[in-house]
Parts: C-alpha cells; structure tokens; sequence
C-alpha cells in the first residue's frame, strides 16, 4: 500500500512525499499543479494564502477526494515537510487521515436517511450508478487509497437453442467497480467468479468484515442486498468502530 500527501510548493509545483507501508520506505517527487488531478493522494497542505487563491479553481475539484490543509494548523512548514523521515511521515498522515476520516463518518451519520433513500432509489432504478456512488461513500468513509467492489450483475449472452439458432438469453456474470481515486467499471472474469465462491459462506450476513490487517493495509468485507452478494476489498491504514458502525448502519438501511 502506497500513502502519500501533498504540499504547496509554489503557484504551480506540489511537493509529492509517498510511503510504501509495507517497506517503510519514503520517496518524494514534485509534480507540476496541472498534474494534481491525475495524483491519488491524501491530502495537501497550502503554507501561503497567495497560493490557495491562484488554486482555488483546481482545488475546489479535489476538495471532495481529501482534505485541503492549513499547514499552520499542524505547525508544519514546507521545509519540514520535506524532510520528514519514514515514521514521523506515517504520524502525520495517521493525523490527517484520521481527522479528515472521522469528519466523513460524522457527515453520514448525519445525513444517513437521505444517503439510504437515495442509495435504495439507485438500486432499483440504476445499478451501475448506485455502485459508482457507493464506491466514492465507501473510499471516503474508510479512508482507503484504493478499493474493488465485486458483484453479481446480467448480461445478454447469445446461445444457441435446440433448433441451433442463435437466441439472446440473460446470463450472471461477476462485474467489479475498481479505482484508487476515481472509480471505473469491469467485466469480472475467472478470478472474480472464484472470490464469490470463496466467500459464499459469509453471505448470509447484511455486512460483515472478513478481514482487516493493519500491518499490510488490506480490508476485506461482504454484504448482501436483497439476496444480492457483493465483496469489497480495499488498502486503509485504519477501521475504527465508529467505522465499522457506519457501514454496518448503511447496510442495514438498504435492505428492502
């Protein structure tokens, strides 16, 4: 799993300082501003008003992805983020994902009878786009720097009947919606249709998470919609309780 966090540099250079969790090992690169929609990064610090106003137009956009930040609120200059060894790197990101992760919980709870009319008006009128905004609720409420949603989905298949003439008829295939900022749309395949017999079992649960594993990152879980299974499996550094009972609530609420 790759973190990483952003700072201001200039009007039009972002320092970029990524860690490889895993391996501990902190690399940096600056990246030219007009390259900041393609980074999937956590969060970017702004040290001079002058440069959040020349940006205001790119960061508005970015705003809804992490969280955009004082960096006099955490005392923390350019050049001592530049050079934050590995550890003090990891605090400060724990901080700002933390925060900014609480703050999203937060949010849903508030706002959770109209995500759940929402999200049961997608689901029964525009499945692909009810998977596409619950991938983004999803990333933003665990704070994961990537996330896979696999499920069941109908596709018309030709076949031939027993005259051998070729006749379209529905057939289930596994589709995944997958992304580490922004999310995109599959067709699942082997691997996928193997992850839904593997986790057959757990299905009978409205949400359940099925693994966590704090020291490499991995998040795993499943649920079900009206008998529909789906699985979820995601890169966080982090799954607290009020997590856990914000998803689970969601859950719940969807079912018809």
């Amino acid at each position: 799993m790759i973190i990483s966090l952003g700072f201001v540099r200039s009007a039009g250079q972002i320092l970029i300082k990524e860690l490889d969790w895993a391996q501990n090992k902190l690399e940096s690169k600056l990246i030219d501003v007009t390259d900041l929609p393609d980074q999937n990064i956590q969060g970017l610090y702004i040290e001079d008003n002058e440069h959040f106003s020349s940006l205001a137009g790119i960061l508005e956009k970015e705003k809804s992805f992490y969280p955009i930040l004082d960096a006099q609120d955490d005392q923390i200059s350019y050049a001592l983020f530049e050079e934050l060894p590995a550890q003090q790197f990891k605090d400060l990101y724990a901080k700002v994902c933390n925060r900014w992760v609480m703050g999203q919980n937060l949010n849903s709870i508030e706002q959770f009878n109209a995500h759940i009319i929402h999200f049961k008006a997608l689901w029964s009128k525009d499945r692909i786009t009810f998977f596409e905004e619950l991938w983004y609720w999803l990333k933003r409420n665990l704070g994961a720097t990537d996330l896979t949603i696999i499920f069941n989905d109908v596709i018309k298949a030709e076949e031939k009947d027993e005259n051998n003439e070729k006749k379209e008829r529905p057939k289930l295939v596994q589709s995944l919606i997958t992304g580490s900022k922004k999310a995109n749309f599959h067709q699942g395949g082997a691997k996928e249709k193997e992850l839904m017999s593997h986790y057959i079992e757990k299905f009978h649960d409205v949400f359940e998470v099925t693994e966590f594993t704090p020291a490499k990152g991995q998040f795993v879980a499943t649920a079900q919609i009206e008998r529909s299974p789906m699985i979820f499996m995601s890169r966080t550094t982090q799954l607290n309780q009020l997590q856990r009972s914000v998803l689970t609530g969601l859950f719940n609420g969807l079912q018809f």
